[in-house]
């Protein structure tokens, strides 16, 4: 039997879109509008993109932690709707 999902990956999965709005808020990616060109490519630019696919990357990290362990068992919405094929025949 599979456990359900930590708290604190519960709590991580509410706070994930709060960060991500916090880096992507105009006043804090102003800071980034200096003119250094890492790569040829402006800061702010390569700030913006960095914290988009890290914003990716732990959110696709942070589904597998919420997942259910195992793949045979429906996800906890679906386990009390019974299958047609689960019927007991007439």
């Amino acid at each position: 039997m599979d456990r359900p999902p930590s708290p604190r990956a519960q709590n991580l999965a509410v706070l994930l879109p709060l960060l991500g709005l916090f880096l992507l808020m105009p006043p804090f990616v102003t800071l980034f509008a200096g003119g250094a060109r890492p790569w040829g490519v402006p800061l702010i630019v390569a700030y913006v993109f960095g914290a988009w696919a890290a914003l990716l990357v732990a959110a696709g990290l942070l589904a597998r932690r919420l997942l259910p362990k195992d793949p045979a068992e429906p996800p906890p919405s679906e386990a009390g709707i019974a299958d047609a094929g689960d019927a007991p025949p007439a």
